[in-house]
């Protein structure tokens, strides 16, 4: 009964000022950045819980008196890597909704070639096959129905007679694709070309793992965080595969490197951005944002990462990408 209790007992909220010390005793210094700084940058800046995050990225001593403590690790870095964390995911979120933008014009050319097509018959087909799922029925008409009363959809939905027992119909596709969330859109993407056969089937698993990028980049995941995490195993998609073979990735480094759920998500985003988006203007826009990401904001401190072989070859790894396709000279 004791035991119980002790195990179900909450552990006290710690108090800013609580948080350098403790921080102090898992060996972690603050020459770089000093302790006040520290205080206030976790006070107006950022949350201990997310600046903290970035520690797994440090080695542990495994042995002697010190183990599991942190070997060469400053706060001030913790603070660099929760800098870059942002404006990572802010560049990244901006490529995954240009991805979400033009595969809907994909979608709509490819309508276009389509002779038995007219824009209501795939939705229609989509809807009914929704409606009688037999794991989740209704699944898409229960999220169409939850915007019926939001302001950005009225203007569609005011066409419609609308009842939540009756299954929908006759939506046309421009419209269909602009009340849907992503994560919806990649489900009917799959479902329109398996129809039709399509080639662009072979997309829909990497949009997948895209998927789960925005959605953690969306709610201000860390997403620079454990990354010497090994937790897809998985086999790549084929296409990733010779993607990296062309930047000259070796299958070792490669299958190191994809193993961790968040470098493939990053990876798979970094392919299917130039796959997708269609316009040049866009794409030189992105190609200087990461640029300046990588080669200035990066690299600004990067004294502070000379010991940790696993960030460096991080970096490296996603180098030879970024050589390969984004590459652009800054001025």
């Amino acid at each position: 009964m004791i035991e119980n209790f002790t195990k179900n007992i909450l552990r006290p909220m710690m108090k800013i000022t609580e948080m350098v010390p403790y921080l102090k005793e898992k060996n972690i210094k603050f020459e770089k950045c000093k302790e006040k700084d520290a205080e206030l940058y976790l006070r107006e800046n950022n949350n201990y819980y997310n600046v903290t995050s970035y520690k797994n990225n440090f080695a542990k001593y495994q042995c002697g008196k010190s183990i599991g403590k942190y070997i060469d690790l400053d706060f001030a870095y913790l603070k660099d890597l929760s800098i870059i964390d942002y404006r990572t995911r802010i560049l990244l979120f901006k490529m995954i909704i240009d991805i979400e933008h033009y595969l809907k014009i994909r979608i709509l050319n490819s309508i276009e070639e389509i002779n038995e097509e007219d824009g209501y018959n795939i939705i229609n087909l989509y809807l009914d096959n929704d409606y009688n799922d037999e794991n989740f029925p209704k699944r898409v008409h229960d999220s169409i129905m939850k915007k019926v009363s939001n302001e950005y959809y009225k203007k569609i939905f005011s066409k419609y007679d609308l009842d939540k027992a009756k299954k929908l119909e006759n939506i046309p596709i421009w419209e269909f694709l602009e009340i849907i969330t992503f994560g919806e859109l990649i489900n009917f993407f799959e479902f329109f070309t398996t129809h039709y056969d399509l080639e662009d089937k072979k997309y829909v698993f990497i949009l997948r793992e895209v998927n789960k990028l925005r959605n953690a980049v969306a709610h201000n995941n860390c997403v620079l965080s454990e990354l010497d995490k090994k937790d897809n195993n998985h086999r790549p998609d084929i296409l990733i595969i010779n993607y990296l073979r062309n930047c000259g990735i070796g299958k070792e480094n490669r299958d190191n490197k994809l193993k961790n759920s968040r470098i493939r998500q990053i990876t798979y985003t970094l392919y299917l951005f130039n796959i997708v988006v269609s316009s040049e203007g866009v794409k030189r826009n992105v190609n200087y944002e990461i640029n300046k990401l990588f080669y200035e904001r990066i690299i600004l401190n990067r004294k502070y990462y000379t010991t940790n072989e696993l960030l460096k070859s991080i970096y490296h790894y996603f180098d030879k990408i970024i050589d390969k396709y984004y590459k652009e000279i800054l001025y």
